[in-house]
């Protein structure tokens, strides 16, 4: 009972990161119908960044995590007004390439840059663990669940509550009608990339608290935040976070069998995801649209 809430808990923990950067896919996607495949390269950018913040320079933890995720916001836009947006609107394959191209630029910066190894991330958060039904549950996995709730809280709130919120929406769901009342598509757009780019580099930000900091680590999260968001059906943020939940679930139990591992744990969590998408090919919270002919 114990060992089992204690892989719950920490399928879950990392289950809410791949959500999160699922989310700042999700973002994107549905603001602009392009995949940024560098978005976790650039959330482990900005994690790089506050490494060197907060260890090198000395700088206090929290001012250097709030640094990096305002670094990230600026990236984020910047990205978008120079490399994608003169590649072209309604050219998602060759914004796609640009993305792609991105992922080997940040992922190459990263291992020149900061060379040498892997690094322990500063963890936000106590160390240890609290006994929980006679689990032993690290204050880690505890503070993950919690900040990770605590964004997507306020994510709900500003798509809801804000002008700001109400205006992209209007973007994604009628570009052409929220230009004719008056809302900047591309200020939005902006500004939905540098808000996607701020929400990775959260979840980035968690994953190294949890594991290590390495210029690997963003490919193995991009793999399973893309799956979590193709599992969903590519269009529901809820969806996209309860099934960045299942993976992680699926992913944690998959390591605790022994004659698995943690080697085989990623190949029997992606085949999952393909059985699944053989029998519901529109995903888990996604519609498959019937055509008359």
């Amino acid at each position: 009972m114990s060992l089992s809430l204690q892989l719950v808990v920490d399928g879950v923990a990392i289950g809410v990161i791949y959500g999160l950067v699922a989310l700042s896919l999700l973002m994107v996607y549905r603001s602009t119908g392009v995949l940024n495949f560098a978005q976790a390269e650039m959330a482990s950018f900005s994690t790089y960044v506050a490494w060197s913040l907060i260890v090198g320079a000395g700088l206090a933890l929290w001012l250097g995590l709030l640094a990096a995720v305002v670094l990230a916001f600026v990236l984020g836009v910047v990205v978008e007004r120079v490399f994608v947006r003169p590649a072209g609107t309604g050219r998602p394959l060759t914004v796609m390439i640009v993305t792609i191209g991105l992922f080997m630029l940040f992922n190459s910066l990263q291992r020149d840059w900061w060379a040498g190894g892997p690094r322990a991330f500063p963890s936000p958060f106590p160390a240890g663990t609290v006994t929980i039904l006679g689990a032993q549950v690290s204050w880690v996995s505890i503070g993950i669940l919690v900040v990770a709730t605590g964004v997507m809280a306020a994510l709900s709130a500003l798509f809801r509550l804000t002008r700001v919120g109400l205006a992209m929406r209007a973007v994604v769901d009628n570009p052409t009608a929220s230009a004719l009342m008056g809302i900047s598509n591309r200020r939005v757009i902006s500004l939905g990339w540098g808000l996607a780019s701020a929400v990775g580099a959260i979840g980035a930000m968690l994953a190294a608290s949890l594991l290590l900091l390495d210029p690997g680590t963003a490919f193995a999260l991009l793999l399973f935040s893309f799956a979590a968001l193709v599992l969903a059906g590519m269009t529901s943020p809820v969806g996209a976070v309860t099934c960045g939940v299942l993976l992680g679930l699926l992913n944690a139990v998959a390591s605790s069998v022994e004659f698995i591992g943690t080697d085989l744990s990623t190949v029997v969590t992606l085949l999952v995801l393909v059985l699944v998408l053989v029998v519901r090919p529109g995903g888990l919270f996604g519609k498959v649209a019937v055509v008359k002919v």
